[in-house]
């Protein structure tokens, strides 16, 4: 582990060498990030944030040459990108000052502006060739893994309804997390698009709410209100109820490589979630099925 550490330290150090052609610089690793290290650069009186992949993130199937062809297209909501290996998945952005995140800050409009952004992204008239297939990422996440720990209850039955409504048309983020949601005085930014594909919208959706544990009512419509398109509140909960049963399986299979105990803490968030919110939402729904 400690050799492993060393590499992933002198290629970036390499690379922020040939990035700004001095070794003359400081880099401060930031208790930011759960599939990436993350790191603030002071080079040159100016900083940046450098993301640079954990060890075995190849389990998570991801091409960084996808996301930085993303990248092109969502220019308006992320942090302006100096630099991206994407052959060590090392990334270079500009740091903007005074940030906080989906869950720190104190905005009582955050619900709607996280929607705007959403809004912004799902609305655009851009395609790429590649998707993010849920129910695929699911197979290849709980085929990985050797010992569950987690369970879901009607997953199957969960998992069909949604196969038959879902439809992957529209560039999607994929991993609406808290930490990918900053606020500054000036504007909103969705950043971190490894995950960004081709997806059914109402995936996006489900996983704001899923991912941020929003199940206060007020909260949830602030967000429709504010995104403001047609939009079924039960089928956002199929999608929600099915992204408790993807990012729980994902945290399962990282948990089981890594051993690191935040994966075990959100293999078991997403099992709760599922079955007390999740499953009671949909519970006059699966009565019909």
């Amino acid at each position: 582990m400690k050799f492993e550490y060393n590499v992933h330290m002198q290629i970036i150090d390499q690379t922020i060498q040939n990035v700004f052609q001095t070794k003359q610089y400081s880099l401060t690793k930031l208790d930011k990030g759960i599939s990436n290290h993350n790191y603030l650069l002071c080079v040159n009186q100016k900083k940046y944030i450098v993301r640079s992949p954990k060890s075995e993130h190849s389990a998570l199937h991801l091409q960084f040459e996808k996301e930085k062809e993303v990248l092109l297209h969502v220019k308006d909501l992320d942090v302006e990108t100096l630099y991206f290996d994407t052959i060590n998945g090392i990334k270079i952005t500009n740091y903007v000052p005074h940030v906080s995140e989906f869950h720190e800050t104190v905005d009582p409009k955050k619900y709607a502006k996280a929607a705007l952004l959403l809004k912004k992204l799902h609305t655009k008239k851009v395609e790429v060739s590649f998707f993010f297939d849920p129910f695929f990422k699911l197979e290849q996440y709980k085929n990985s893994i050797k010992f569950p720990i987690i369970h879901f209850d009607q997953e199957e039955k969960i998992l069909n309804v949604v196969k038959e409504i879902y439809i992957p048309d529209t560039l999607c983020h994929n991993d609406v997390v808290q930490g990918n949601i900053l606020f500054s005085p000036q504007r909103e930014y969705l950043i971190d698009w490894e995950y960004g594909a081709m997806n059914d919208r109402r995936f996006d959706i489900a996983s704001f709410f899923s991912e941020n544990q929003i199940i206060d009512p007020e909260s949830r419509n602030q967000f429709y209100e504010a995104y403001h398109l047609p939009i079924s509140n039960t089928e956002v909960c199929l999608f929600e109820a099915m992204a408790d049963i993807l990012w729980g399986y994902w945290a399962n299979m990282l948990y089981e490589k890594r051993k690191e105990l935040i994966y075990k803490q959100i293999a078991t968030e997403k099992m709760e979630h599922y079955h007390h919110f999740s499953l009671h939402s949909l519970s006059s729904f699966i009565h019909t099925l």
